[in-house]
């Protein structure tokens, strides 16, 4: 199951980085961010079997220098660890903070994107888009 709700979601880009597959619904952040830390890993290791150099694109789109190892995991904890990252974070956890638990996941009262379109988005997802996604949405 894919996990996305309009009241953590309210844009294409916040979809991107922060709709996850679990099986069931979250609860609270720390249990979103562990889904989204297992999904940037997911994202590296496509990219690395689709022939993309994930080091390139971290540095590319995050103008900044990679500092880690070759191993996924240490990809992933390093872009994890990004400002950028962070910042991106931090707007997930405030939405979890203010999250309305009377209103149902899909309500269209703060907008977002229907069911469908949100499916759609998440099987195109690439670590590329990601990275385009956390770069326009911490501007």
């Amino acid at each position: 199951m894919i996990f996305y709700n309009n009241q953590l979601m309210k844009t294409r880009e916040d979809a991107v980085l922060y709709m996850v597959s679990n099986p069931v619904p979250f609860e609270g952040y720390n249990d979103h961010e562990a889904g989204i830390y297992i999904q940037i890993h997911e994202l590296i290791e496509r990219a690395i079997a689709e022939g993309e150099n994930p080091v390139m694109l971290i540095e590319e789109y995050l103008e900044i220098v990679y500092m880690g190892g070759e191993m996924i995991n240490e990809m992933a904890a390093f872009l994890f660890q990004t400002d950028r990252m962070h910042q991106a974070l931090w707007s997930l956890q405030e939405s979890w903070d203010a999250i309305d638990t009377s209103l149902p996941e899909m309500s269209r009262m703060y907008g977002g994107l229907s069911k469908e379109e949100a499916t759609q988005l998440y099987a195109e997802t690439t670590l590329r888009s990601y990275l385009e996604a956390l770069l326009h949405q911490t501007r």
